[in-house]
Protein backbone atom coordinates (compact mmCIF):
# COMPACT_ATOMS: atom_id res chain seq x y z
CA UNK A 1 0.00 0.00 0.00
CA UNK A 2 1.03 3.27 -0.53
CA UNK A 3 1.51 6.01 2.32
CA UNK A 4 0.02 8.79 0.09
CA UNK A 5 -3.29 10.41 2.84
CA UNK A 6 -6.20 9.79 -0.52
CA UNK A 7 -4.86 5.85 -0.25
CA UNK A 8 -5.50 5.66 3.71
CA UNK A 9 -7.35 2.80 4.41
CA UNK A 10 -6.65 1.21 1.06
CA UNK A 11 -4.36 -1.82 1.64
CA UNK A 12 -3.78 -2.89 -2.24
CA UNK A 13 -1.53 -0.74 -4.02
CA UNK A 14 -3.17 -1.06 -7.40
CA UNK A 15 -6.32 -3.63 -7.72
CA UNK A 16 -7.11 -6.08 -10.15
CA UNK A 17 -8.85 -4.76 -13.09
CA UNK A 18 -12.53 -4.00 -12.46
CA UNK A 19 -15.40 -4.83 -15.36
CA UNK A 20 -15.11 -2.12 -17.82
CA UNK A 21 -18.13 0.71 -16.41
CA UNK A 22 -19.84 0.79 -19.46
CA UNK A 23 -19.86 -0.35 -23.01
CA UNK A 24 -18.35 3.05 -23.80
CA UNK A 25 -14.91 2.57 -21.56
CA UNK A 26 -11.85 1.50 -23.06
CA UNK A 27 -9.60 2.19 -20.14
CA UNK A 28 -6.64 -0.25 -19.78
CA UNK A 29 -5.48 -2.00 -17.07
CA UNK A 30 -3.44 -0.76 -14.57
CA UNK A 31 -1.24 -3.87 -13.79
CA UNK A 32 -0.78 -4.67 -17.20
CA UNK A 33 0.65 -1.75 -18.51
CA UNK A 34 2.97 -1.66 -15.29
CA UNK A 35 3.88 -5.22 -16.20
CA UNK A 36 4.59 -4.23 -20.19
CA UNK A 37 6.68 -1.39 -19.48
CA UNK A 38 8.51 -3.16 -16.12
CA UNK A 39 11.65 -2.40 -18.03
CA UNK A 40 11.42 0.85 -18.50
CA UNK A 41 9.56 1.27 -15.08
CA UNK A 42 13.28 -0.72 -13.44
CA UNK A 43 15.34 1.79 -15.55
CA UNK A 44 13.34 4.89 -14.59
CA UNK A 45 13.50 3.84 -10.65
CA UNK A 46 17.34 3.22 -10.94
CA UNK A 47 18.05 6.14 -12.43
CA UNK A 48 16.18 8.21 -10.01
CA UNK A 49 17.95 5.72 -6.49
CA UNK A 50 21.61 6.42 -8.37
CA UNK A 51 20.78 10.32 -9.11
CA UNK A 52 24.11 12.37 -8.69
CA UNK A 53 21.22 15.05 -8.11
CA UNK A 54 20.89 14.78 -4.04
CA UNK A 55 18.24 16.33 -3.51
CA UNK A 56 15.99 14.32 -6.38
CA UNK A 57 17.51 11.40 -4.67
CA UNK A 58 16.70 12.02 -1.17
CA UNK A 59 12.65 12.98 -1.92
CA UNK A 60 12.25 9.23 -4.09
CA UNK A 61 10.54 7.36 -1.74
CA UNK A 62 9.88 3.77 -3.42
CA UNK A 63 7.85 2.34 -2.63
CA UNK A 64 6.00 4.33 -0.26
CA UNK A 65 4.34 7.33 -2.33
CA UNK A 66 6.31 6.68 -5.34
CA UNK A 67 5.58 3.26 -6.45
CA UNK A 68 5.82 1.59 -10.35
CA UNK A 69 2.26 3.35 -11.06
CA UNK A 70 3.63 6.58 -10.38
CA UNK A 71 6.55 5.84 -12.59
CA UNK A 72 4.61 4.52 -14.96
CA UNK A 73 2.89 7.69 -15.90
CA UNK A 74 6.08 9.58 -16.35
CA UNK A 75 7.11 6.44 -19.00
CA UNK A 76 4.32 6.77 -20.81
CA UNK A 77 3.79 10.60 -20.97
CA UNK A 78 7.65 10.67 -22.57
CA UNK A 79 7.99 7.34 -24.39
CA UNK A 80 11.92 7.29 -23.33
CA UNK A 81 13.58 6.57 -19.94
CA UNK A 82 15.82 9.68 -19.56
CA UNK A 83 13.42 12.22 -20.01
CA UNK A 84 10.72 10.48 -17.79
CA UNK A 85 13.93 10.52 -15.43
CA UNK A 86 14.28 14.23 -15.92
CA UNK A 87 10.60 14.85 -15.44
CA UNK A 88 10.17 12.70 -12.12
CA UNK A 89 13.23 14.94 -10.96
CA UNK A 90 11.01 17.99 -11.73
CA UNK A 91 7.89 16.53 -10.25
CA UNK A 92 10.03 15.39 -6.85
CA UNK A 93 11.16 18.82 -6.31
CA UNK A 94 7.91 20.94 -7.38
CA UNK A 95 6.32 19.18 -5.25
CA UNK A 96 8.41 20.19 -2.30
CA UNK A 97 8.55 23.87 -3.69
CA UNK A 98 4.91 24.11 -2.97
CA UNK A 99 4.17 21.83 -0.62
CA UNK A 100 2.28 19.18 -2.17
CA UNK A 101 2.61 16.41 0.19
CA UNK A 102 1.52 18.29 3.23
CA UNK A 103 -2.05 19.51 1.19
CA UNK A 104 -3.53 16.49 2.35
CA UNK A 105 -6.15 14.63 1.11
CA UNK A 106 -7.99 17.07 -0.55
CA UNK A 107 -10.43 15.04 -3.06
CA UNK A 108 -13.44 16.56 -1.00
CA UNK A 109 -12.52 20.34 -1.74
CA UNK A 110 -13.00 20.83 -5.47
CA UNK A 111 -11.09 24.30 -6.49
CA UNK A 112 -14.23 25.84 -6.68
CA UNK A 113 -15.55 25.03 -3.06
CA UNK A 114 -11.97 26.13 -1.73
CA UNK A 115 -13.25 28.96 1.02
CA UNK A 116 -9.99 31.30 1.55
CA UNK A 117 -6.32 31.78 -0.02
CA UNK A 118 -5.39 32.22 -4.03
CA UNK A 119 -7.90 29.39 -4.93
CA UNK A 120 -10.45 31.66 -3.60
CA UNK A 121 -9.74 35.16 -5.25
CA UNK A 122 -8.70 33.45 -8.66
CA UNK A 123 -12.40 31.46 -8.37
CA UNK A 124 -13.95 34.70 -7.45
CA UNK A 125 -12.14 37.48 -9.54
CA UNK A 126 -11.35 35.54 -12.67
CA UNK A 127 -14.02 32.91 -12.76
CA UNK A 128 -17.27 34.46 -11.14
CA UNK A 129 -17.19 31.34 -9.48
CA UNK A 130 -18.54 29.22 -11.70
CA UNK A 131 -16.48 29.65 -15.01
CA UNK A 132 -14.89 26.65 -14.36
CA UNK A 133 -16.06 23.62 -12.14
CA UNK A 134 -14.53 20.27 -11.29
CA UNK A 135 -16.54 17.45 -10.06
CA UNK A 136 -16.37 13.83 -10.44
CA UNK A 137 -19.68 12.66 -12.05
CA UNK A 138 -19.35 9.33 -11.42
CA UNK A 139 -16.37 7.78 -9.06
CA UNK A 140 -15.68 4.85 -10.85
CA UNK A 141 -14.60 6.69 -13.81
CA UNK A 142 -12.28 9.92 -14.14
CA UNK A 143 -12.75 13.24 -12.80
CA UNK A 144 -14.13 15.76 -14.94
CA UNK A 145 -13.49 19.89 -15.57
CA UNK A 146 -16.21 22.02 -16.91
CA UNK A 147 -14.94 25.53 -18.56
CA UNK A 148 -17.19 27.97 -19.92
CA UNK A 149 -15.05 30.73 -21.62
CA UNK A 150 -17.64 33.59 -21.96
CA UNK A 151 -17.72 33.95 -18.10
CA UNK A 152 -14.21 34.62 -17.15
CA UNK A 153 -13.37 38.11 -16.31
CA UNK A 154 -10.50 39.73 -18.57
CA UNK A 155 -9.83 41.98 -15.96
CA UNK A 156 -8.86 39.48 -13.21
CA UNK A 157 -4.70 39.63 -14.62
CA UNK A 158 -4.85 43.42 -13.47
CA UNK A 159 -6.55 42.37 -9.85
CA UNK A 160 -4.75 39.06 -8.96
CA UNK A 161 -0.73 38.28 -8.58
CA UNK A 162 1.35 35.49 -10.96
CA UNK A 163 1.67 33.97 -7.66
CA UNK A 164 -2.47 33.85 -6.87
CA UNK A 165 -3.06 32.59 -10.99
CA UNK A 166 0.28 29.85 -10.37
CA UNK A 167 -1.66 28.23 -6.97
CA UNK A 168 -5.09 27.97 -8.30
CA UNK A 169 -3.71 26.08 -11.23
CA UNK A 170 -1.46 24.18 -8.89
CA UNK A 171 -4.28 22.91 -6.69
CA UNK A 172 -6.73 22.08 -9.46
CA UNK A 173 -3.81 19.66 -10.93
CA UNK A 174 -3.02 18.33 -7.58
CA UNK A 175 -7.16 17.71 -6.77
CA UNK A 176 -7.55 16.02 -10.07
CA UNK A 177 -4.32 14.30 -9.70
CA UNK A 178 -5.51 12.57 -6.54
CA UNK A 179 -8.91 11.57 -8.10
CA UNK A 180 -7.13 9.93 -11.11
CA UNK A 181 -4.43 7.98 -8.97
CA UNK A 182 -7.18 6.80 -6.44
CA UNK A 183 -9.62 5.74 -8.85
CA UNK A 184 -6.91 3.63 -10.73
CA UNK A 185 -5.38 2.35 -7.53
CA UNK A 186 -9.42 1.19 -6.34
CA UNK A 187 -10.79 -0.01 -9.96
CA UNK A 188 -7.21 -1.25 -11.04
CA UNK A 189 -8.00 0.46 -14.54
CA UNK A 190 -5.94 3.36 -15.75
CA UNK A 191 -7.88 6.61 -15.32
CA UNK A 192 -7.45 10.31 -16.04
CA UNK A 193 -9.50 13.30 -16.23
CA UNK A 194 -11.25 15.38 -19.07
CA UNK A 195 -11.78 18.93 -19.89
CA UNK A 196 -15.42 20.15 -21.42
CA UNK A 197 -14.64 23.36 -22.68
CA UNK A 198 -17.70 25.43 -23.94
CA UNK A 199 -17.05 27.34 -26.77
CA UNK A 200 -20.72 29.56 -27.40
CA UNK A 201 -20.77 32.59 -26.77
CA UNK A 202 -17.28 34.17 -27.53
CA UNK A 203 -16.95 37.14 -29.32
CA UNK A 204 -13.81 39.71 -29.59
CA UNK A 205 -15.57 42.08 -27.29
CA UNK A 206 -15.30 38.93 -24.67
CA UNK A 207 -11.75 37.90 -25.17
CA UNK A 208 -9.48 38.01 -22.26
CA UNK A 209 -6.58 41.07 -22.87
CA UNK A 210 -2.59 39.65 -23.60
CA UNK A 211 -1.81 39.37 -20.08
CA UNK A 212 -4.79 36.99 -19.08
CA UNK A 213 -3.77 34.74 -21.73
CA UNK A 214 -0.36 34.33 -21.41
CA UNK A 215 -1.38 33.01 -17.56
CA UNK A 216 -4.23 30.94 -18.84
CA UNK A 217 -2.34 28.83 -21.17
CA UNK A 218 -1.18 26.70 -17.94
CA UNK A 219 -4.85 25.37 -16.77
CA UNK A 220 -7.07 25.41 -19.93
CA UNK A 221 -4.23 24.02 -22.49
CA UNK A 222 -1.95 24.81 -25.41
CA UNK A 223 -4.40 24.83 -28.22
CA UNK A 224 -6.87 26.98 -26.21
CA UNK A 225 -4.07 29.30 -25.22
CA UNK A 226 -3.54 29.69 -29.33
CA UNK A 227 -6.85 30.57 -30.16
CA UNK A 228 -7.00 33.30 -27.95
CA UNK A 229 -3.54 34.76 -28.69
CA UNK A 230 -4.28 34.95 -32.14
CA UNK A 231 -7.58 36.29 -31.66
CA UNK A 232 -6.21 38.83 -29.14
CA UNK A 233 -4.08 39.94 -32.11
CA UNK A 234 -0.95 38.27 -31.56
CA UNK A 235 0.94 37.78 -34.96
CA UNK A 236 1.55 34.58 -36.54
CA UNK A 237 5.78 35.00 -35.86
CA UNK A 238 4.79 35.30 -32.45
CA UNK A 239 2.63 32.48 -31.98
CA UNK A 240 5.33 30.39 -33.48
CA UNK A 241 8.02 31.50 -31.26
CA UNK A 242 5.56 31.07 -28.12
CA UNK A 243 5.16 27.34 -29.41
CA UNK A 244 8.58 27.00 -29.49
CA UNK A 245 9.04 27.97 -26.26
CA UNK A 246 6.47 26.03 -24.71
CA UNK A 247 7.12 22.84 -25.98
CA UNK A 248 11.11 23.03 -25.65
CA UNK A 249 10.92 24.14 -21.43
CA UNK A 250 9.77 21.86 -18.83
CA UNK A 251 6.54 23.24 -17.71
CA UNK A 252 3.98 22.62 -14.68
CA UNK A 253 2.17 19.92 -17.03
CA UNK A 254 5.63 17.62 -16.76
CA UNK A 255 4.78 17.16 -13.29
CA UNK A 256 1.36 15.95 -13.45
CA UNK A 257 1.97 13.24 -16.46
CA UNK A 258 -1.03 11.59 -17.51
CA UNK A 259 -3.20 13.82 -15.74
CA UNK A 260 -5.37 14.39 -18.85
CA UNK A 261 -6.98 12.56 -21.52
CA UNK A 262 -8.96 14.53 -23.91
CA UNK A 263 -9.61 18.33 -24.18
CA UNK A 264 -13.05 18.90 -25.84
CA UNK A 265 -13.47 21.70 -27.33
CA UNK A 266 -17.68 21.79 -27.68
CA UNK A 267 -19.48 24.51 -30.28
CA UNK A 268 -16.12 25.87 -31.42
CA UNK A 269 -16.86 29.00 -33.56
CA UNK A 270 -15.86 28.85 -37.37
CA UNK A 271 -12.67 30.54 -36.94
CA UNK A 272 -11.15 28.07 -33.82
CA UNK A 273 -11.41 25.17 -37.04
CA UNK A 274 -8.84 27.78 -39.59
CA UNK A 275 -6.61 28.06 -36.55
CA UNK A 276 -6.41 24.35 -35.82
CA UNK A 277 -6.18 23.50 -39.15
CA UNK A 278 -2.90 26.32 -39.03
CA UNK A 279 -1.63 24.99 -36.21
CA UNK A 280 -1.80 21.04 -37.11
CA UNK A 281 1.06 20.66 -39.07
CA UNK A 282 3.65 22.07 -36.04
CA UNK A 283 1.63 20.48 -32.97
CA UNK A 284 3.29 17.19 -31.41
CA UNK A 285 1.55 14.15 -32.18
CA UNK A 286 0.70 13.82 -28.50
CA UNK A 287 -0.94 17.39 -28.29
CA UNK A 288 -2.91 16.17 -31.68
CA UNK A 289 -4.59 13.21 -30.01
CA UNK A 290 -5.42 15.07 -26.91
CA UNK A 291 -7.85 17.92 -28.38
CA UNK A 292 -11.30 16.95 -30.00
CA UNK A 293 -13.93 19.51 -31.21
CA UNK A 294 -17.23 18.68 -31.47
CA UNK A 295 -20.80 20.02 -31.74
CA UNK A 296 -22.48 16.92 -29.33
CA UNK A 297 -25.91 18.73 -29.50
CA UNK A 298 -26.30 18.10 -33.19
CA UNK A 299 -24.00 14.90 -33.57
CA UNK A 300 -24.55 11.55 -32.64
CA UNK A 301 -21.57 10.26 -32.99
CA UNK A 302 -19.67 13.08 -31.30
CA UNK A 303 -21.71 12.68 -28.65
CA UNK A 304 -21.24 8.94 -28.17
CA UNK A 305 -17.38 9.90 -27.61
CA UNK A 306 -18.22 12.04 -24.52
CA UNK A 307 -19.82 8.90 -22.83
CA UNK A 308 -16.34 7.26 -22.39
CA UNK A 309 -15.67 9.65 -19.67
CA UNK A 310 -19.21 10.77 -18.43
CA UNK A 311 -22.47 8.64 -18.32
CA UNK A 312 -25.33 9.92 -20.19
CA UNK A 313 -27.37 10.80 -17.31
CA UNK A 314 -24.55 12.66 -15.61
CA UNK A 315 -24.08 14.44 -19.04
CA UNK A 316 -25.65 18.50 -19.02
CA UNK A 317 -28.24 19.40 -21.61
CA UNK A 318 -26.63 21.66 -23.91
CA UNK A 319 -23.75 18.62 -24.51
CA UNK A 320 -26.97 15.94 -25.69
CA UNK A 321 -27.32 15.04 -22.36
CA UNK A 322 -30.11 14.08 -19.89
CA UNK A 323 -28.87 15.80 -17.17
CA UNK A 324 -30.49 19.80 -16.42
CA UNK A 325 -28.46 20.53 -13.58
CA UNK A 326 -25.73 22.67 -13.89
CA UNK A 327 -22.39 21.36 -12.84
CA UNK A 328 -22.11 23.83 -10.43
CA UNK A 329 -24.67 22.54 -8.38
CA UNK A 330 -23.68 18.91 -8.79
Amino acid sequence: MTSTPWMKGIDVPVADAMPLVSQHDDRPSAKELIAEHQEKIDKIKAGLMEAKDDEAAALFDYPNKHDDLWLLRFYLSHKKTKPAIAAAKSALKFRQKYKLDELGDIRDIPPQAVKEGHVREYWKERCQDDAIVCCLPDKQLGPVMFLAFARFDPKAADLLSEECWDFAFIYTSEWVYQWCDYITRTTGLFTRSVRFIDMKGITLSKLMDRKSSKRDGKIMGLMVRLYFLALCGYSVLEMRMMLTCLMSNNSQEDCYPQLLQTLFLIDPPTVMHLIWGFFRPIMPKRIMEKVDMITPQNNESEKMRLLRFVALENLPTEMGGTNSVPPMEW
